[in-house]
């Protein structure tokens, strides 16, 4: 080092100091790093910073322990952009150090500093190698969130395909953090375990998990990645339905099979191409009803009311909250495509806290046809025998999924008779009014001791319709 550089080190001038710095760097000697270690400790951290970074262009082994003192000293820093730099300055270091740096990032993987720790993951993440990997590997049980975050990422830049089974194990892990950073992770090794790993990540208890491993099965982008994304289709919640889609609709993929060929015509507009594959293609439209353009929305609903599969009343009964009255029409429709097995969905629908939900389900019950909703459900509270005990006309059911059936009808006719009873023929009405209680009677059980479906409600209901309609007359 020259008379002149090792003046500029000692100036009063913060950019002078950093400048000469970084010129020791450059020069790459060796014996610059016994300089450069005051700087370490320079009050102002860019020069920290650039003594950092030339220790790094340096390459020396011996800076190392220089650069782990230094990680600990920017936990001091009270400007986290700055502690910041100093560790991602020092991470870049360690990487350019190489191999010779792994033994002591792994010794500072047991620091108490946290911080720290996560610096010395990133280094041997840069590094690589399986020593680097091994020592990785035990980050993902960390006692801390950041620390096992940090590590997921290492591991899976440290290992490439060899990281797989750690990161599988961390899927695993009972911080639903961790397992997204882990399916996170995964979605930077294209392999077919790391495929399969995100396939079993797609039924994780967690939201923010069955995305990441969506979002991770896209970023491959594989054949057998969006083979896992079509599979899911079908037993995806209706959510994790629409994340799917969102995520197949961006990429650019081929089709390679009948399945995937509906599925891409579903989620690219070609609705009556998709209704035509049956019942296959139920999945994917309702997968498209969560698009974000009103248009797919109400073609996606349309092909389902062609279809007129009741698998798919449910997701066309959501479509009543959308903010499109045209897309709540289009649901309207489909339903009445269905026709009865939908009816259960739209009554469900009359209790929904939203006045627009409430209206679309009344106006979806008219083109059902009151009538027939309600002789449906009186259907299922005529299961059973006729009887009298205490003076009162009953049904006797004799098991308890009877009993259940009956009670969930019971339900929903009193909710027809509150929001849609003007839909309601008169027949209807007065059979409503004529109901009689359901009773379960068990082998060798006496009536007094079973348990009833009182229809009280559904009749007074029903009474008071029939007076309403007798006082306009």
């Amino acid at each position: 080092m020259g008379l002149f550089t090792s003046f500029q080190l000692k100036s009063r001038d913060a950019d002078t100091r950093k400048r000469a710095a970084l010129s020791l760097g450059v020069a790459g000697k060796v014996s610059a790093v016994a300089s450069l270690q005051p700087l370490l400790d320079d009050p102002e951290w860019p020069v920290r910073q650039a003594a950092i970074e030339a220790l790094g262009a340096v390459g020396d082994a011996s800076a190392v322990p220089l650069l782990i003192a230094a990680v600990k000293q920017a936990d001091q820093q009270r400007d986290e952009g700055a502690a910041s730099a100093l560790r991602a300055a020092a991470v870049e270091a360690f990487g350019r150090i190489g191999a010779s740096a792994v033994a002591p990032l792994v010794e500072a993987l047991r620091d108490k500093h946290a911080k720290l720790r996560e610096s010395a993951i990133a280094a041997l993440g840069a590094v690589g190698g399986d020593q680097a990997l091994a020592a990785l590997a035990e980050t993902l049980k960390d006692d801390r969130s950041s620390v096992r975050q940090a590590g997921a990422a290492a591991v899976a830049r440290a290992g490439g395909a060899k990281a797989v089974p750690a990161l599988k194990d961390a899927l695993g892990h009972k911080d639903p953090t961790t397992r997204k950073c882990a399916a996170a992770a995964l979605g930077a090794i294209d392999s077919g375990e790391s495929v399969a790993a995100l396939r079993q990540a797609l039924g994780d208890r967690e939201k923010p998990v069955r995305e990441a491993a969506v979002d991770a099965l896209g970023s491959l982008g594989s054949a057998a990645a969006i083979a896992a994304l079509v599979a899911e289709l079908p037993s995806a919640d209706r959510e994790l339905k629409g994340t799917i889609a969102a995520r197949l609709k961006a990429m650019t993929w081929t089709p390679a099979d009948p399945a995937e060929r509906v599925v891409y015509a579903a989620l690219h507009g070609r609705y009556d191409e998709a209704a035509a594959a049956g019942s296959a293609a139920v999945d994917p439209l309702v997968a498209a009803l969560a698009d974000r353009d009103p248009e797919a929305r109400r073609g996606a609903a349309g092909a389902l009311g062609r279809l007129a599969d009741p698998r798919a009343a449910g997701a066309l009964v959501a479509l009543f909250k959308d903010a499109d009255q045209s897309v709540r029409e289009a649901a309207a429709t489909a339903i009445a495509g269905i026709g009865l097995p939908a009816a259960d969905a739209v009554l469900d629908a009359l209790k929904d806290r939203t006045a627009t939900v409430r209206v679309a389900a009344v106006a979806a019950l008219g083109r059902l046809g009151g009538g027939s909703v309600a002789g449906a459900l009186l259907a299922r509270l005529s299961a059973g025998s006729p009887a009298q005990h205490a003076g009162r006309d009953l049904r006797v059911v004799g098991t308890r999924a009877d009993l259940d059936v009956a009670r969930q009808a019971a339900d929903a006719i009193e909710r027809l008779l509150e929001h849609a009873a003007a839909a309601l023929p008169p027949d209807a009405v007065r059979r409503c009014f004529e109901v009689a209680d359901v009773i379960l009677i068990e082998p060798g059980e006496a009536p007094g001791q079973s348990e009833t479906v009182d229809l009280d409600r559904v009749r007074e209901a029903a009474h008071e319709e029939l007076r309403r309609r007798e006082s306009r007359s």
